[in-house]
């Protein structure tokens, strides 16, 4: 306090109780100072010293009756005002203040004060701006109108003052920090990445400068200069997690699972626990879509004795089991992480799948059942809960929760390649064709929905032409797939183009794992091609593997 007063006493007796400064032509004279107004304020300065207000305002008032011209005392009685809490006051003899002296950085500071703990923010913004036009070095004012900016999301003005003080104390990192930081919630990738590259000049090691740098290659779409510069960011910091979590993200979307591994290995040397676990579970994961199923299991086996192994090590190690038909050690992991969570919807779409591959689709239905219970809307799990039932050929039960789950999710491609098979089963041939072609128009690279119609057509002898050419897209797209291959076959003994027929029936057969409908096309062929006992040895292959099919026992029948 006695700082302050020793300043207000130099500007009072310097400038006469007058702050005012108007330009002349001729000599300025001396305005002559109120000794009455300066006795006033020397003791309203003391009273303001001891935290009296209140009698701090009564000895500026008087001071004011004898010399109405001077900003100081406009400033002194303001601020009085402003500790009684009177901010009304305040602001009108601030207005007052800065009319005799615009430019004075007291009544400029007191008024954007007054904004400030007042809230109204714009007013507080444009007061400290206008003092840091006059005095640009004012640390006080600038922090405080950083924060205003901040607070009310003015991010392009925000940038402006970080602009500024780059010009006014030089480069320095946290400038570039806080510009890079705001330019990217604008999303302004140019301007961002200018300062980053300033920023790395300065400091060519910012780890995480590379890695922003990275961030903004990824959202402009250049995978390849994005990947460099995580590379980078990890070469300036070996566990610079972050860095290597992009680098996955890439390449997992790019399904380059070796250079996953490549990429985490280092980590596994890490100090830090987290990132030695992170690092297993990610090169797990990569291993497992390598089919390097030892591997990924010898990785993730010290994680589960872990009591706070993340789920994911459950979920890695349940699907292993699944692709080896482990079928108990899966269902184990899958119930282990719904024991954890049971809303978890991984874990209940993967324990049905086991199920469903156990060829048990009346357990995988409970399942989904279940699993519906917590998770009503889910449209994976209401998908699959009506494939369950179609497996089980409870056509009409299954209708609900596939439309259910298209409704949620017009884009779920288990409910689109379903549905249409249950209104077929159900004679509801008119939607089954009308979804099979809104489905096509919107997937129109889609083989099994290719594949599929084509069949549906044929099996209904009606337009084969047009279904033939689906098919052949569809083996256009996966030429090996063995479903595909008899469908063609189908569509070509229906259009009596028999040759053709027996050629791809056998590649189907060479190409999957014999069925007996594919038997029994291929008999259906040979029988037309006037070769009872090949096709007789076919029907008996077929009957062999679905004794109960009364269309193939009539078949049988008929031959001697």
């Amino acid at each position: 306090m006695k700082r302050i007063l020793f300043i207000f006493l130099i500007a009072f007796i310097a400038a006469g109780c007058s702050s005012s400064r108007k330009l002349v032509k001729k000599e300025p004279r001396l305005k002559t100072v109120s000794l009455k107004a300066r006795d006033h304020f020397l003791k309203g300065m003391f009273y303001q010293e001891q935290e009296e207000f209140e009698k701090a305002l009564v000895e500026f008032y008087q001071a004011l009756s004898f010399d109405s011209t001077s900003a100081t005392i406009y400033n002194s009685i303001a601020e009085n005002h402003i500790r009684l809490g009177h901010f009304d006051s305040a602001l009108l003899l601030l207005e007052k203040a800065l009319k005799l002296d615009p430019q004075n950085i007291q009544s400029l500071s007191l008024l954007a004060d007054s904004y400030f703990r007042l809230r109204e923010d714009e007013k507080a913004i444009a007061t400290y701006k206008k003092m840091l036009e006059i005095d640009p070095y004012n640390e006080e004012a600038r922090r405080i109108l950083i924060f205003l900016l901040e607070k009310n999301h003015k991010n392009k003005e925000l940038a402006e003052q970080y602009e500024k003080l780059i010009t006014i104390y030089g480069e320095r990192r946290q400038y570039y920090e806080k510009l890079v930081e705001i330019y990217l919630q604008q999303q302004d990738y140019e301007k961002g990445k200018r300062a980053l590259d300033l920023l790395i000049q300065l400091d060519p090691g910012n780890a995480r400068a590379l890695y922003l740098k990275g961030v903004i290659y990824q959202h402009t779409n250049q995978a390849d200069s994005a990947l460099a510069s995580f590379e980078q960011a990890l070469k300036a910091n070996p566990e610079f997690v972050l860095a290597a979590e992009q680098m996955a993200m890439i390449y997992r979307n790019l399904r380059e699972w070796d250079k996953i591994v490549d990429v985490y290995t280092p980590l596994l040397q890490a100090k830090d626990s987290t990132t030695v676990r992170n690092a297993r579970l990610t090169i797990g994961e990569a291993e497992f879509y390598l089919k390097n199923y030892d591997r990924a299991k010898e990785l993730l086996q010290p994680l589960k004795e872990d009591p706070d192994a993340p789920w994911g090590v459950f979920d890695l190690l349940g699907r292993i089991a699944l692709e080896e038909k482990n079928y108990d050690e899966a269902v184990a992991n899958f119930e282990h992480i719904l024991d954890i969570d049971n809303k978890n919807r991984f874990a209940w779409l993967f324990l049905g799948f086991t199920y469903s591959d156990m060829d048990s689709f009346a357990r995988a239905e409970k399942v989904y059942a279940r699993a519906l219970e917590l998770l009503p809307d889910d449209p994976s799990i209401l998908a699959f809960y009506g494939i369950s039932l179609q497996q089980q050929e409870k056509y009409q039960q299954a209708v609900k929760p596939l439309e259910r789950a298209l409704q949620l999710d017009p884009q779920n491609l288990n409910a689109i390649t379903s549905l249409p098979v249950v209104y077929e089963n159900l004679k509801m041939t008119d939607k089954s064709d009308s979804l099979y072609r809104e489905a096509i128009k919107r997937f129109p690279e889609n083989d099994l929905l290719l594949n599929n119609f084509a069949y549906s057509l044929s099996e209904r002898d009606t337009l084969l032409e047009e279904a033939l050419q689906m098919v052949k897209k569809a083996l256009q797209l996966k030429p090996d797939n063995g479903a595909y291959l008899d469908t063609i076959g189908w569509i070509y003994y229906k259009l009596g183009r028999l040759q053709e027929a027996e050629k791809y029936i056998l590649q189907a057969l060479d190409k999957r794992e014999s069925s007996p409908v594919l038997y029994e096309h291929l008999g259906d062929v040979y029988f037309k091609m006037n070769k009872p006992d090949l096709a007789k040895d076919y029907w008996i292959r077929a009957f062999n593997r679905d004794p109960f099919n009364e269309k193939l026992k009539q078949k049988l029948e008929k031959l001697p």
